[in-house]
């Protein structure tokens, strides 16, 4: 009777993965598979898509950029938007340098920068944020992952370690501007080799990323129609993918033996009492791909998908008596964060 919702959630992404509802209209993974660029990601014309030699697979390759740092960007439009809204948690990528012309590449640091460019091709509007990393990859080590938290939700002027800038500072936000500007009208992504309030002599150098990912926060949203289920099913931990995602259901209130927790492909509905041995409000469409029965604990492992990120689940979970009747408790939107 018990089905692991992550073989259902694995089953899903290869034969259905349409059918899950999306949360998450920023989160994106570039891999880069097929020579696709989905955000676009730049730093001059002569970029190229490389079709092996990745991590794995394919991979974004500038095997000429003559700068003091190279500075990789999205483009203008595919993750333009309210991160905060979006409950964005953090952006990864793997890296790479296969030459500079001076040094290794010790002492330069990976950094990642959200810009609000206002709209307009000019700078002297432009406000920023960044955070500073590691060192970048050192010449000819290969790949190296990064992976930068981004306190969305964070509402002070400037998030612990993070700094803002704009064209007359590197260093601080023009007055009036802070953090709660930025994060809420992020225009473009960056990639710097470099500590953006640094500069370097100019160089050549061979550089690559692959696996670029905007990543949401999981998150479990309490719902409950008409108000009259008993608010008896909780989440237990943050839904991510590669681990664990957990929830309890209160059986001892009720006295009941067992609980379940219902995982719907079709989504919500509300206003629905069938009746019979079905006790309550049924808050998730019937179409179900998964249902966990336990004595209180559940426990669902979600596959290490990216493509599960920003995908909103449809659950519920309830309780059944000894006599076998189902007590319908209230629902759970839960969105798979990364």
């Amino acid at each position: 009777m018990k089905h692991v919702l992550g073989m259902a959630l694995a089953s899903l992404l290869l034969s259905a993965p349409a059918a899950l509802a999306s949360g998450g209209g920023l989160v994106l993974v570039d891999d880069f598979t097929g020579g696709v660029n989905q955000a676009g990601w730049s730093y001059n014309p002569g970029d190229v898509i490389e079709a092996t030699g990745g991590n794995p697979g394919g991979w974004w390759h500038q095997a000429s950029a003559d700068t003091f740092a190279p500075i990789i960007s999205s483009d203008p439009f595919t993750l333009a938007g309210d991160y905060r809204a979006e409950d964005i948690g953090s952006i990864s990528f793997d890296a790479r340098l296969d030459h500079m012309d001076f040094g290794d590449g010790t002492g330069f640091n990976m950094a990642i920068l959200l810009r609000d460019h206002k709209g307009t091709v000019t700078v002297t509007d432009d406000d920023y944020a960044y955070y500073v990393g590691p060192n970048i990859p050192l010449q000819g080590a290969g790949w190296k992952a990064f992976d930068f938290a981004i306190p969305s939700q964070d509402t002070s002027a400037t998030p612990a370690g993070w700094t803002g800038g704009w064209v007359g500072d590197c260093c601080g936000f023009r007055p009036g501007v802070d953090w709660n500007d930025v994060i809420t009208s992020v225009d473009r992504v960056e990639i710097w080799f470099i500590d953006p309030s640094f500069f370097a002599i100019f160089q050549n150098w061979d550089v690559g990323l692959d696996n670029i990912q905007v990543k949401p926060n999981g998150s479990a949203t309490l719902r409950n129609g008409a108000g009259g289920n008993p608010l008896s099913y909780t989440s237990t931990s943050v839904p991510t993918i590669g681990a664990a995602w957990t929830a309890s259901v209160d059986i001892a209130t009720p006295g009941h033996p067992l609980s379940f927790v219902a995982v719907s492909n079709a989504g919500a509905i509300s206003g629905v009492f069938p009746g019979g041995t079905i006790l309550g409000e049924l808050l998730v469409q019937p179409t179900l791909f998964s249902l966990d029965i336990a004595a209180g604990s559940h426990s669902f492992p979600l596959p290490a998908s990216p493509a599960l990120m920003g995908l909103c689940l449809a659950t519920q979970g309830g309780t059944i008596s000894g006599s076998g009747t189902i007590h319908l408790g209230n629902a759970l939107d839960v969105l798979i964060g990364g």
